[in-house]
């Protein structure tokens, strides 16, 4: 048995919130323009690409689905099932954020299986919006699974979370708790 700290950082948007040509930053091919895409950049420490008008403009046309946003009551839909998927595996959420159009969650004694994890949590919180709200899609394709194998680097991205800002639910230990 290893003794070492180990948590995931992971991530994942709602459907239609951070379209690849965001002015923020994405990970995604690039409308080129003598037509095609660019590539898409995602090594570790390369910047990423930011604000690209034709290519957010077709991101949002190929869109299935109404862009989702999660109000308070949604938010706290999300909190509940969260908590009660990593209680019922024995995983702690040492610290989340879930935000109108994203969450953030610091996960520990979970498998060393960012993808899996990930999967897991996104397909309770989806049933449970499901169950309360009527099927939709709300969560974008994919997310981020960053692995945390050091203290220092687990409290900074607990650190993170923590001060999010317009945060709708926090959640520390596997409960909500106030902003």
């Amino acid at each position: 048995m290893n003794d070492a700290p180990f948590a995931l950082l992971i991530t994942w948007t709602c459907y239609g919130t951070w379209l690849p040509g965001d002015r923020r930053g994405y990970v995604a091919n690039t409308r080129s323009a003598r037509g095609g895409f660019e590539p898409l950049r995602n090594i570790p420490g390369t910047p990423v690409d930011a604000d690209h008008a034709e290519t957010r403009a077709l991101a949002r046309a190929r869109q299935s689905h109404e862009t989702t946003l999660l109000r308070l009551d949604d938010a706290l839909v999300v909190a509940e099932g969260l908590i009660e998927a990593a209680r019922s595996r024995e995983w702690s959420i040492v610290r989340g954020a879930v935000m109108a159009n994203h969450l953030h969650l610091v996960v520990m004694k979970c498998p060393d299986n960012g993808p899996a994890v990930r999967r897991v949590l996104k397909g309770v919180s989806q049933a449970a919006l499901n169950a309360r709200c009527g099927i939709r899609k709300w969560w974008t394709q994919g997310g981020s699974n960053r692995y945390l194998h050091d203290e220092t680097s687990i409290l900074g991205a607990v650190r993170y979370v923590k001060q999010q800002e317009f945060c709708l639910v926090h959640i520390a230990d596997n409960a909500i708790v106030p902003s």
